[in-house]
Protein backbone atom coordinates (compact mmCIF):
# COMPACT_ATOMS: atom_id res chain seq x y z
CA UNK A 1 0.00 0.00 0.00
CA UNK A 2 0.85 3.96 -0.68
CA UNK A 3 0.27 7.04 -0.70
CA UNK A 4 0.76 7.92 -4.03
CA UNK A 5 -0.63 6.04 -7.46
CA UNK A 6 1.70 3.86 -9.44
CA UNK A 7 2.64 6.04 -11.99
CA UNK A 8 3.79 9.24 -10.27
CA UNK A 9 6.92 11.88 -9.87
CA UNK A 10 9.51 11.38 -8.03
CA UNK A 11 12.10 13.26 -5.84
CA UNK A 12 12.72 16.36 -7.31
CA UNK A 13 15.81 18.43 -5.68
CA UNK A 14 14.98 22.07 -4.89
CA UNK A 15 17.82 22.77 -7.93
CA UNK A 16 19.26 26.14 -7.49
CA UNK A 17 16.08 28.07 -6.15
CA UNK A 18 17.33 30.26 -2.97
CA UNK A 19 13.64 30.20 -0.72
CA UNK A 20 13.37 33.61 1.17
CA UNK A 21 11.57 32.30 4.29
CA UNK A 22 13.13 31.93 7.36
CA UNK A 23 13.11 29.16 9.57
CA UNK A 24 12.28 28.64 13.44
CA UNK A 25 12.16 25.85 15.64
CA UNK A 26 9.43 25.81 18.61
CA UNK A 27 9.49 22.84 20.91
CA UNK A 28 11.45 20.40 18.38
CA UNK A 29 9.09 21.63 15.09
CA UNK A 30 11.06 23.47 12.36
CA UNK A 31 8.15 25.76 10.29
CA UNK A 32 9.39 27.47 7.28
CA UNK A 33 7.78 30.83 7.62
CA UNK A 34 7.27 33.78 5.16
CA UNK A 35 5.14 36.51 4.58
CA UNK A 36 2.88 38.69 7.37
CA UNK A 37 -0.40 39.48 7.87
CA UNK A 38 -3.90 38.11 9.43
CA UNK A 39 -4.38 36.01 6.09
CA UNK A 40 -2.77 32.74 6.56
CA UNK A 41 -1.99 29.25 4.49
CA UNK A 42 -0.68 26.26 6.37
CA UNK A 43 1.14 24.24 3.61
CA UNK A 44 1.36 20.55 4.50
CA UNK A 45 3.83 18.88 2.18
CA UNK A 46 4.07 15.41 0.21
CA UNK A 47 5.16 12.45 0.84
CA UNK A 48 9.25 13.33 0.17
CA UNK A 49 8.90 16.01 3.40
CA UNK A 50 10.54 19.44 4.38
CA UNK A 51 13.13 20.15 1.61
CA UNK A 52 11.62 18.70 -1.60
CA UNK A 53 10.83 19.61 -4.84
CA UNK A 54 9.33 23.25 -5.46
CA UNK A 55 7.55 23.18 -1.91
CA UNK A 56 9.33 26.51 -0.79
CA UNK A 57 8.90 28.17 -3.84
CA UNK A 58 5.25 27.92 -3.91
CA UNK A 59 5.42 29.00 -0.40
CA UNK A 60 7.31 32.14 -1.42
CA UNK A 61 4.81 32.76 -4.78
CA UNK A 62 1.79 33.11 -2.35
CA UNK A 63 3.68 35.28 0.46
CA UNK A 64 3.74 37.40 -2.99
CA UNK A 65 0.46 37.48 -3.02
CA UNK A 66 -0.21 39.08 0.57
CA UNK A 67 -0.47 35.52 2.88
CA UNK A 68 2.15 34.66 5.48
CA UNK A 69 2.32 31.63 4.92
CA UNK A 70 3.56 28.38 7.63
CA UNK A 71 5.02 25.05 5.93
CA UNK A 72 5.43 23.23 9.49
CA UNK A 73 7.92 19.89 9.22
CA UNK A 74 5.56 17.59 10.90
CA UNK A 75 8.46 14.49 10.22
CA UNK A 76 11.00 16.56 12.16
CA UNK A 77 13.52 15.95 9.25
CA UNK A 78 12.30 12.73 8.10
CA UNK A 79 11.22 11.51 4.73
CA UNK A 80 10.53 8.21 2.98
CA UNK A 81 9.52 7.44 -0.71
CA UNK A 82 6.61 5.99 -1.91
CA UNK A 83 7.87 2.67 -2.77
CA UNK A 84 9.95 2.34 0.88
CA UNK A 85 9.09 -1.24 2.79
CA UNK A 86 8.76 0.83 5.50
CA UNK A 87 6.07 3.50 4.21
CA UNK A 88 3.07 1.89 6.02
CA UNK A 89 4.62 1.61 9.51
CA UNK A 90 6.45 5.52 9.04
CA UNK A 91 2.73 6.88 7.92
CA UNK A 92 0.64 5.34 10.65
CA UNK A 93 3.32 7.22 12.98
CA UNK A 94 1.62 10.66 11.74
CA UNK A 95 -2.27 10.05 12.09
CA UNK A 96 -4.38 13.35 13.18
CA UNK A 97 -4.66 11.75 16.87
CA UNK A 98 -1.34 10.25 16.96
CA UNK A 99 0.70 13.60 16.10
CA UNK A 100 -0.41 16.02 13.91
CA UNK A 101 -3.39 17.35 15.84
CA UNK A 102 -0.96 18.08 18.71
CA UNK A 103 1.79 19.63 16.42
CA UNK A 104 -0.77 22.12 14.78
CA UNK A 105 -3.11 22.61 18.03
CA UNK A 106 -0.68 23.66 20.37
CA UNK A 107 2.35 24.88 18.04
CA UNK A 108 1.63 25.71 14.29
CA UNK A 109 -1.65 27.46 14.99
CA UNK A 110 -0.24 29.40 18.08
CA UNK A 111 3.02 30.42 16.19
CA UNK A 112 0.61 31.81 13.12
CA UNK A 113 -1.95 33.42 15.24
CA UNK A 114 1.35 34.95 17.62
CA UNK A 115 2.47 36.26 14.14
CA UNK A 116 -0.91 38.07 13.39
CA UNK A 117 -3.08 35.34 11.54
CA UNK A 118 -6.68 35.96 12.29
CA UNK A 119 -8.26 33.49 9.49
CA UNK A 120 -6.64 30.37 7.85
CA UNK A 121 -6.39 28.62 4.74
CA UNK A 122 -4.56 25.66 3.85
CA UNK A 123 -3.01 23.87 1.11
CA UNK A 124 -1.70 19.92 0.61
CA UNK A 125 0.18 17.97 -1.59
CA UNK A 126 0.12 13.88 -1.68
CA UNK A 127 0.32 13.10 1.77
CA UNK A 128 -0.20 17.13 2.88
CA UNK A 129 -3.49 16.69 1.82
CA UNK A 130 -4.69 14.43 5.27
CA UNK A 131 -3.71 17.51 7.18
CA UNK A 132 -5.95 19.37 5.12
CA UNK A 133 -9.00 17.76 5.28
CA UNK A 134 -9.00 17.56 9.42
CA UNK A 135 -7.88 21.70 9.31
CA UNK A 136 -11.17 22.15 7.12
CA UNK A 137 -12.89 21.28 9.80
CA UNK A 138 -11.11 24.10 12.65
CA UNK A 139 -13.69 27.29 12.43
CA UNK A 140 -10.83 29.61 11.38
CA UNK A 141 -10.48 27.93 8.52
CA UNK A 142 -12.13 29.22 5.47
CA UNK A 143 -10.42 26.92 2.55
CA UNK A 144 -8.84 23.98 1.38
CA UNK A 145 -6.25 22.94 -1.55
CA UNK A 146 -5.02 19.66 -2.40
CA UNK A 147 -2.82 19.25 -5.08
CA UNK A 148 -2.95 15.99 -6.80
CA UNK A 149 -4.42 14.63 -3.37
CA UNK A 150 -3.62 11.44 -1.79
CA UNK A 151 -5.96 11.52 1.76
CA UNK A 152 -8.16 8.35 0.66
CA UNK A 153 -5.07 6.41 0.46
CA UNK A 154 -3.93 7.73 3.93
CA UNK A 155 -7.25 7.56 5.79
CA UNK A 156 -7.25 3.60 4.57
CA UNK A 157 -3.62 3.06 5.74
CA UNK A 158 -5.11 4.39 9.31
CA UNK A 159 -8.12 2.65 8.89
CA UNK A 160 -10.32 5.81 8.69
CA UNK A 161 -13.27 6.49 7.13
CA UNK A 162 -12.88 8.72 4.35
CA UNK A 163 -16.95 9.81 4.27
CA UNK A 164 -16.66 10.17 8.14
CA UNK A 165 -13.62 12.79 7.51
CA UNK A 166 -15.32 14.68 4.80
CA UNK A 167 -18.46 15.00 6.90
CA UNK A 168 -16.12 17.27 9.20
CA UNK A 169 -15.70 20.02 6.47
CA UNK A 170 -17.20 23.28 7.06
CA UNK A 171 -15.59 25.37 4.04
CA UNK A 172 -14.78 25.48 0.89
CA UNK A 173 -12.78 22.64 -0.68
CA UNK A 174 -10.23 22.74 -4.27
CA UNK A 175 -9.21 19.33 -5.50
CA UNK A 176 -6.37 19.72 -8.44
CA UNK A 177 -6.16 16.25 -9.33
CA UNK A 178 -3.97 14.04 -11.99
CA UNK A 179 -4.96 11.28 -13.92
CA UNK A 180 -5.06 8.21 -11.83
CA UNK A 181 -5.46 9.62 -8.76
CA UNK A 182 -7.71 7.79 -6.52
CA UNK A 183 -11.67 7.78 -7.34
CA UNK A 184 -12.79 9.33 -4.72
CA UNK A 185 -10.70 12.17 -5.46
CA UNK A 186 -12.31 12.87 -9.53
CA UNK A 187 -15.32 13.77 -10.61
CA UNK A 188 -18.38 12.19 -9.88
CA UNK A 189 -16.24 10.55 -7.13
CA UNK A 190 -16.76 10.40 -2.85
CA UNK A 191 -16.26 13.81 -2.40
CA UNK A 192 -18.69 15.11 -4.72
CA UNK A 193 -20.95 12.56 -3.44
CA UNK A 194 -20.21 13.83 0.69
CA UNK A 195 -19.28 17.82 -0.07
CA UNK A 196 -21.80 18.90 -3.23
CA UNK A 197 -21.04 21.91 -3.63
CA UNK A 198 -18.50 22.68 -1.59
CA UNK A 199 -15.98 21.14 -3.17
CA UNK A 200 -14.33 22.10 -6.76
CA UNK A 201 -12.67 19.12 -8.88
CA UNK A 202 -10.36 20.51 -11.52
CA UNK A 203 -8.95 17.33 -13.12
CA UNK A 204 -5.68 17.71 -15.48
CA UNK A 205 -5.54 14.61 -17.54
CA UNK A 206 -2.38 15.47 -19.02
CA UNK A 207 -0.51 15.37 -15.81
CA UNK A 208 0.73 12.51 -12.96
CA UNK A 209 0.50 12.56 -9.80
CA UNK A 210 3.15 15.37 -8.41
CA UNK A 211 3.33 17.31 -10.85
CA UNK A 212 2.69 20.45 -9.33
CA UNK A 213 5.98 20.23 -6.67
CA UNK A 214 7.93 17.50 -8.60
CA UNK A 215 7.13 17.45 -12.17
CA UNK A 216 9.89 18.71 -14.70
CA UNK A 217 9.28 22.61 -15.79
CA UNK A 218 11.30 21.74 -18.69
CA UNK A 219 8.45 19.23 -20.35
CA UNK A 220 5.95 22.51 -21.60
CA UNK A 221 2.36 20.75 -20.45
CA UNK A 222 3.96 20.37 -16.73
CA UNK A 223 5.53 23.80 -16.75
CA UNK A 224 1.97 25.02 -18.50
CA UNK A 225 -0.17 23.02 -15.25
CA UNK A 226 1.51 23.95 -12.91
CA UNK A 227 1.49 27.97 -13.60
CA UNK A 228 -2.38 26.80 -14.01
CA UNK A 229 -2.25 24.97 -10.87
CA UNK A 230 -1.34 27.95 -9.02
CA UNK A 231 -3.51 30.94 -10.74
CA UNK A 232 -6.24 28.45 -9.48
CA UNK A 233 -5.13 27.88 -5.61
CA UNK A 234 -4.53 31.77 -5.59
CA UNK A 235 -8.28 32.52 -6.97
CA UNK A 236 -9.47 30.48 -4.62
CA UNK A 237 -8.13 31.87 -1.26
CA UNK A 238 -9.23 34.96 -3.10
CA UNK A 239 -12.17 34.40 -3.44
CA UNK A 240 -12.82 32.40 0.08
CA UNK A 241 -10.18 34.32 2.27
Amino acid sequence: MSCCPEQSHGFLESGEYSPKGKIVNIDGLDIYHIGQGEKCIIWSYDIFGFNGGRTREFCDLLSEKGYQVVLPDYYRGEHVTPTDPNLVPFLKDFSYDNKLKADLDNIVIPFAKKNGAKVFGSVGTCWGTYPVIYLSSYPDFKAGVSMHPSHSRVADIHGENEADLLKRVKCPQLFLSANGEHPNCLKGGLAEKVLGDMVTIVEFSDMIHGWTTRGDLADEKIKRDVRKSFSLLVDFFEKHL
